[in-house]
């Protein structure tokens, strides 16, 4: 498969998830929100690491992959730390810690789709000029 389409397929992923994701009316919904949190956060963080490597490092751990691609110029420091609280999120969401809050993550639903949004709009972006 060529890298491009490994991309596309993982962007695509993350847009057919954020059409999904709506607010919650039973605990069955919460718990397929979290799902689609969970995995399209995962899907945005292995896309880190193929920009990181496609760029000409060495991919590392998450939170160091998204402070390479601020390093580089590709995101700004306000996003770089949004990135870095979904990375969070994602690890409370698999790992349970400390039981997970569902009403502040069903209050941050909006804010988190639009972040996942731009970061879709930085990617197709920085795909354009390294393809």
């Amino acid at each position: 498969m060529k890298r491009i389409e490994q991309y596309s397929r993982k962007i695509e992923y993350i847009l057919t998830s954020l059409e999904k994701m709506d607010f919650p009316e039973s605990e069955k919904d919460v718990y397929a929100l979290f799902y689609l949190l969970h995995t399209s956060i995962e899907a945005a963080m292995d896309i880190t690491a193929m920009l990181v490597k496609d760029l000409g490092s060495m991919p590392r751990d998450d939170y160091e992959n998204i402070e390479t691609l601020y390093e580089k110029g590709l995101i700004d420091k306000e996003f770089a730390e949004n990135l870095k609280k979904l990375n969070g999120l994602r690890n409370i969401l698999v790992h349970r810690y400390n039981k997970v809050d569902e009403n502040l993550v069903v209050r941050e639903l909006n804010n988190i789709k639009e972040i996942l949004n731009k970061f879709i709009d930085v990617v197709e972006n920085v795909i354009q000029r390294i393809f």
